[in-house]
């Protein structure tokens, strides 16, 4: 184990156990738990790196909730750990392969507790694929409204950086992605009306204002003074593509088209670059 990780467990041991004790009242006010479902790669970290910013919600970065609630984790346990995660990644400067930084906002902290949860949706969404119950057990353990933020981006810029992330040949990347959206379609039938959202990664890059709006009216978070322009000045990043990163085979460009067809939340996106495209940009692999 090397020195970071140990300091890291250290940390999450002795801070979680602490915030139990002392936000154990904060957590009986929480009025909703957060997850996001989804893809690998797919633009989920940015999104939660926002609502992490508001001063009434702690959305940890890829803690991996779901492997805690599989293990029997209690509510307040669970929130404890989320809360340890989110402050260790606030220490380290809220980065992980790209800064998600927003100055003079509460990311790690909070004035009040409303809204908690855990971004790391291609586990959440592999989690649903292998215990159908899953949603139900998270419901039952938390006891508030369940919100699952879907976040989509192109599939061929999403698979692309699967691919080059992952170590993963693009045929089998092409496969991985899809799994999960099998699973992502079927969200219509797990979740009540109003658990879920879906978020387009280009309308985030494109109208950061409109989408951040759209979330905290979601979650019932209010945009107080502030909070969107500081979330809006760390969203303008350099156009970048992945799937160029890549040489796409015609056949599989064809295949993923064909494929995306079956998802409405995937309709209009094409491997062709378009001037929509090029004006407005995405984050990179």
């Amino acid at each position: 184990m090397s020195v970071r990780e140990a300091l890291y467990r250290l940390h999450q041991r002795a801070w979680s156990a602490w915030a139990r004790r002392r936000y154990r009242g904060d957590f009986d006010r929480v009025r909703s738990f957060c997850l996001f479902v989804g893809y690998p790669r797919s633009g989920h970290s940015i999104v939660g790196a926002l609502l992490n910013a508001h001063r009434h919600a702690v959305i940890s970065h890829e803690l991996n909730a779901p492997e805690l609630i599989l293990q029997g984790c209690s509510r307040n346990a669970l929130y404890a750990r989320i809360l340890a995660r989110a402050h260790w990644f606030n220490l380290r400067g809220n980065r992980s392969n790209h800064s998600y930084q927003v100055r003079n906002q509460w990311q790690g902290r909070f004035t009040e507790l409303r809204v908690i949860g855990d971004k790391r949706g291609g586990a959440v969404t592999r989690c649903i694929a292998a215990y159908p119950d899953f949603l139900s057990r998270v419901r039952g353990l938390v006891g508030v409204p369940l919100r699952l933020i879907h976040v989509v981006r192109n599939p061929f810029d999403n698979i692309s950086a699967i691919s080059i992330r992952h170590h993963l040949s693009l045929e089998e990347s092409v496969d991985y992605y899809f799994s999960h959206c099998r699973t992502t379609a079927a969200l219509g039938e797990l979740c009540d009306r109003g658990e879920v959202i879906t978020v387009r990664h280009e309308d985030m890059i494109r109208d950061p204002r409109s989408v951040l709006s759209a979330l905290c009216d979601f979650l019932s978070l209010e945009l107080y003074p502030g909070y969107a322009d500081d979330c809006c000045s760390v969203i303008f990043m350099a156009p970048t593509f992945t799937r160029r990163k890549l040489p796409w085979p015609p056949p599989l460009v064809r295949a993923v088209e064909q494929h995306a067809r079956a998802y409405p939340f995937l309709a209009g996106y094409e491997f062709r670059m378009t001037d929509d495209d090029s004006r407005s940009g995405l984050a990179g692999a």
